[in-house]
């Protein structure tokens, strides 16, 4: 368990060094590549939280088992 926890937290300072270690090495192009997929997949998760959300006059109704089948959460209207 304290592995686990030990290694979560290390991965994000691991990716980080990846990153400085493979932009000194790179050519300028793919630098600008990969900043311009961060920045895409930054604004595609926006995107997607914005399509998903339960509008403010909803009341969210958490995901729960009926009958054996999980049924999703949603908003309800109040």
């Amino acid at each position: 368990m304290r592995s686990a926890e030990i290694t979560l937290f290390l991965i994000p300072f691991a990716l980080f060094a990846a990153w400085r270690i493979s932009v000194a090495y790179a050519r300028p192009s793919v630098v600008w590549a990969s900043v311009a997929a961060s920045l895409l997949l930054a604004v595609g998760l926006a995107l997607y939280g914005v399509s998903r959300r339960v509008p403010p006059t909803d009341a969210y109704v958490p995901a729960r088992i009926e009958a054996g089948k999980i049924v999703p959460g949603q908003g309800v209207p109040r």
